[in-house]
């Protein structure tokens, strides 16, 4: 185990020439394809230029940044607002900047129903911990904010309307049929004899996405899940604002608390693909056996914890093949924009939906909504964010065989302090792509740590381990 370890940390320094040179996805310049279609400003026609169905972070932004150019479009959303939305809850910091950009996020800090992460950090298989502090280095942008979903996804959507986008509740959608002739998609909805039309329907439904799983882009179910709870203010002895656990045994998947405002706390449990003793149906234990026995995570949520009731969402991780085809487009959960490697999604989907606007607006500009024209929307995610779940999966894969180097990066990070995790946290929450961790400035320095604990542990030395329970907890 010790050499094959050692292997791996020579490895590294290697694997960022792979990096450097692995190729880029390629975009295709739509205007040289023939027009179809004569864009129609008037919003009194008919039909839509675009159909969203759902009216989550991914939906609500395209209807944000649609609207904002002058589309008619609707988001068809099968609930009524406020509505729930299983989910860890921590917006990253590209997700941060489209709130900016939105004028949401001043709105939500100043009316206490976002928090902003500063402290924060890790607790490695190993028990080796780190938590600092990430503000000075990060600047106005913070790595992270907690936001409830029941409050996030109304603020988008609201902007959404704002901008011109028109939001249809309570409308469950039962299916969507193409006609080639006119060019225009027919929603129908559950019970009900009402449809719409539409040139660009977009399924943005969630990581189940029943109707792309219906159209046949989507055609497996999602691979993950994880839990959440929330604990009362004054109940719990977490002082930090975000901390990722990582036990043994739960690898690749970890657990994690979110401070929110007011001092309530979240707690979740991410089961991430990879270890097959630990399954979907495994969630409820691990969900309750870290709370009761994982010896950092029962001390901060305390004994005389008001926590609720365990709930649960699905995850789709990696990022769909096909995202696309004739007049139609996949964006957020429903195409699998969560990240492999730490099951964060809301920025991704927030993005997907900002990029699948900007693409459509060229469309409708062009008049060809072909398969060989939408793919393009593909290359741009890909290219912007997609290409990295591959890093992310073959990371994970490694992380589950070789948890000491989850050990040395926590190692490094005591080594290194606030600077090293903000450089860690910029990675993690998907700033820059997780395949910068095989550039020098990660791969040698945790090559070295790990070889570091290596020679501590054949010299039976215990490594630098700081008390964790003090580092987050009253």
């Amino acid at each position: 185990m010790d050499t094959a370890t050692i292997g791996v940390a020579l490895l590294l320094p290697l694997l960022s020439l792979v990096y450097v040179f692995w190729p880029r996805h390629r975009s295709i310049d739509i205007s040289k394809f023939p027009r179809k279609f004569n864009y129609e400003k008037d919003k009194k026609k008919p039909y839509y230029d675009v159909i969203c169905v759902g009216a989550g972070p991914s939906g609500s932004c395209l209807g944000y940044y649609l609207g904002i150019r002058g589309k008619k479009i609707a988001l068809l959303e099968k609930k009524q607002f406020p509505r729930d939305k299983i989910c860890g809850d921590a917006v990253c910091k590209t997700g941060i900047e489209m709130l900016m950009e939105m004028g949401l996020y001043d709105t939500l800090i100043k009316e206490k129903k976002a928090h902003v992460a500063d402290s924060g950090g890790v607790v490695s298989p190993g028990g080796l911990s780190f938590v600092g502090r990430s503000h000075e280095q990060l600047g106005t942008v913070p790595a992270a904010l907690a936001c409830k979903r029941i409050i996030l996804d109304e603020a988008l959507v609201r902007a959404a309307q704002k901008s011109g986008a028109e939001l249809i509740e309570n409308t469950p959608v039962k299916d969507a049929h193409f006609d080639k002739s006119t060019g225009l998609w027919t929603v129908t909805i559950e019970d009900s004899d009402v449809t719409y039309q539409g040139r660009v329907l977009v399924c943005a439904d969630g990581a189940t996405s029943k109707l792309a799983t219906q159209l046949g882009l989507v055609t497996s179910p999602p691979q993950g899940t994880c839990s959440r709870s929330y604990i009362g203010a004054g109940t719990h002895s977490f002082k930090a604002d975000g901390v990722m656990f990582y036990p043994k045994g739960l690898l690749p998947g970890y657990a994690a608390l979110f401070m929110h405002p007011n001092n309530e706390l979240g707690y979740c449990c991410y089961i991430i693909p990879g270890n097959p003793k630990v399954t979907n149906d495994t969630l409820p234990y691990w969900h309750d056996r870290l709370m009761k026995e994982d010896p950092v995570i029962s001390k901060a949520i305390g004994k005389s914890n008001d926590i609720e009731r365990m709930k649960a969402g699905n995850l789709r991780f990696g990022g769909e093949k096909n995202s696309y085809d004739d007049h139609l487009l996949v964006i957020g959960d429903a195409a699998g924009m969560i990240d492999p490697m730490t099951g964060e999604g809301i920025h991704h989907a927030m993005e997907s939906g900002k990029i699948a606007a900007g693409f459509l607006n060229e469309a409708f500009e062009v008049g060809n909504f072909d398969k060989e024209v939408m793919k393009e929307y593909q290359n741009r995610w890909m290219y912007k964010f997609g290409s990295d779940y591959k890093w992310s999966l073959a990371f994970i894969s490694i992380l589950y065989r070789y948890p000491i180097l989850l050990d040395a990066a926590a190692a490094a990070m005591q080594r290194k302090g606030n600077e090293y995790l903000a450089r860690w946290a910029d990675v993690m929450t998907g700033r820059v792509p997780k395949a910068t961790l095989l550039r020098p400035e990660f791969s040698i320095v945790i090559g070295f740590e790990v070889a570091r604990l290596i020679f501590q542990k054949l010299l039976r030395r215990d490594p630098r381990k700081r008390s964790a329970v003090s580092e987050m907890t009253d």
